[in-house]
């Protein structure tokens, strides 16, 4: 496809703004999903899939519009690895919920409210700083953020994942409990990859 200069610089962070629109998206839903009947977890879980699906076409869009230009508002790298990430993001979040939906939690790990919690700070955060990222590349803040929140969420995920009071439970509840922890951490970890993503664009763009 033939380049041409990028006319509208605002596309790449509009696209961006979207994925990070379906993270808070993912969290809200995540926080309803802990407050309703056992039965209907899985009909939640569905729309973290239709979540997903936006944040897959979002993803897209940043990457045609890097192909279709070469003038981009800030390191074309550094664009292609922060809506990755984003992306990413999203998917973990998904599933942490189908986690969440297993029927072996008729009453949920000790830690579960607070580690969402951790996700939904780090999602606000993230809206936020995207909404900065255009006048003010150098997001230090953020960077910071993400980290602290991320050695947070290691904590929380062996609490979450702890095998005495699971066992306690029986061994269908302990591997469910095993098994959403790590999709804590995973999920955690995805955003610790957009601090990381956010802090290359404050080393090369500041």
């Amino acid at each position: 496809m033939r380049l041409r200069r990028l006319s509208n610089e605002t596309e790449f962070f509009t696209h961006l703004a979207d994925l990070a629109t379906s993270l808070r998206t993912g969290t809200l839903i995540l926080a309803e999903l802990t407050g309703i009947p056992m039965e209907e977890r899985r009909d939640a879980v569905s729309r973290l899939t239709e979540v997903a699906d936006a944040a897959d076409a979002a993803e897209s869009a940043v990457l045609r519009a890097l192909r279709e230009n070469y003038a981009t508002p800030v390191d074309r790298d550094s664009l292609y690895r922060l809506a990755s990430t984003l992306r990413e993001a999203v998917h973990r979040l998904e599933a942490v919920g189908f986690a969440l939906s297993s029927s072996a939690f008729d009453e949920f790990p000790v830690g579960v409210h607070e580690f969402l919690a951790v996700l939904s700070n780090a999602s606000d955060q993230t809206h936020t700083m995207l909404q900065r990222l255009p006048a003010k590349p150098d997001q230090w803040q953020y960077v910071e953020s993400m980290s602290r929140l991320f050695h947070r969420a290691e904590m929380l995920h062996l609490q979450v994942s702890d095998a005495v009071p699971a066992a306690r439970r029986g061994l269908v509840h302990l591997a469910a409990a095993t098994l959403l922890g790590q999709m804590f951490y995973e999920a955690a970890r995805s955003f610790a990859g957009m601090g990381a993503a956010v802090a290359e664009i404050a080393v090369r763009e500041s």
